[in-house]
């Protein structure tokens, strides 16, 4: 009983694996599902009512089931687009995350370029993408390039940051150590400064993961022949109200399952992370 004991607490559950472990105890508790999934159903079904009852324009709010019924009726166009939009956001969610990442190790070690390039780059950041989106039309052409660097370039700054801000924050008296031990760069920034990281990374990579899908969707209402931004015009200009409410809840539904992706990595990478946001009553 004793072994058994001990072999639960150091796999997080009987006989599993430590990380599946640490993930179903990551998992949250049916109260905690159960309470979400009622006030959804009361707010779809006052959504129903309403509309129903002619309290507002279905020109402004369709009801839930007609945006079901259109989904019914263009559910094969809405997922074909989806996948080009899917593969704009996340192609742009690696490139924009991973060179975010690298520029700010370059910025960690290197004072010239934090003291020049840094600055630049927070002052990109207020550039409007929007407005020079028909600019990248033109250099780039009416593909995925130019919205695969859209959303390239609204990733970037939360990594960039917050991953700035995570390799700095490695222990003081642990990179001594190091130091002591005549550590090189790269065993400091393995052993020590990218695992203090990995929080201040999944906070930028949560951030990133509904951004993409919202960068991509905003490039195609530009110019673009396909995707979800393009249906969202292109229905939008048809007045076929429930046909956009369908593509803005499928965009919003692909997004969320990448964001619970990320969330389940944070479980599988750190989960000591998710058992300290876990309320003390649970």
């Amino acid at each position: 009983m004793a072994l058994q004991s001990e072999t639960f607490a150091k796999s997080g559950s009987f006989g599993l694996p430590a990380w599946l472990g640490a993930g179903l105890a990551a998992m949250p508790r049916p109260r905690a599902i159960i309470a979400p999934i009622l006030v959804f159903i009361l707010v779809i079904g006052l959504w129903q009512f309403i509309t129903e009852a002619g309290y507002i324009s279905p020109l402004i709010l369709p009801s839930p089931t007609a945006i079901l019924n259109a989904f019914a009726i263009d559910g094969g166009t809405i997922l074909y687009n989806t996948a080009f939009t899917t593969i704009e956001a996340l192609t742009g969610f690696v490139l924009g995350n991973l060179l975010g990442f690298l520029l700010a190790v370059v910025f960690l070690y290197s004072e010239w370029s934090r003291r020049t390039v840094y600055p630049l780059a927070m002052a990109a950041q207020a550039v409007p993408i929007v407005a020079v989106a028909p600019a990248l039309i033109i250099w780039f052409g009416n593909g995925m390039a130019p919205k695969i660097f859209v959303t390239i370039f609204l990733v970037f700054f939360p990594m960039l940051v917050n991953a700035l801000r995570g390799l700095k924050s490695a222990d003081a008296e642990v990179m001594e150590l190091l130091y002591t031990l005549s550590a090189t760069r790269r065993q400091q920034l393995w052993m020590v400064r990218l695992p203090a990281s990995i929080p201040f990374l999944f906070n930028a990579l949560k951030l990133s993961a509904c951004a993409c899908f919202v960068a991509a969707i905003v490039a195609e209402w530009i110019a673009a022949d396909r995707g979800l931004g393009h249906l969202i015009v292109l229905y939008g200009s048809q007045y076929r109200m429930p046909q956009v409410w369908a593509v803005v809840l499928v965009g919003t539904i692909v997004s969320m399952l990448v964001y619970g992706l990320v969330v389940l990595a944070e479980a599988r990478v750190a989960p000591w992370l998710v058992s300290r946001k876990r309320p003390a009553s649970e």
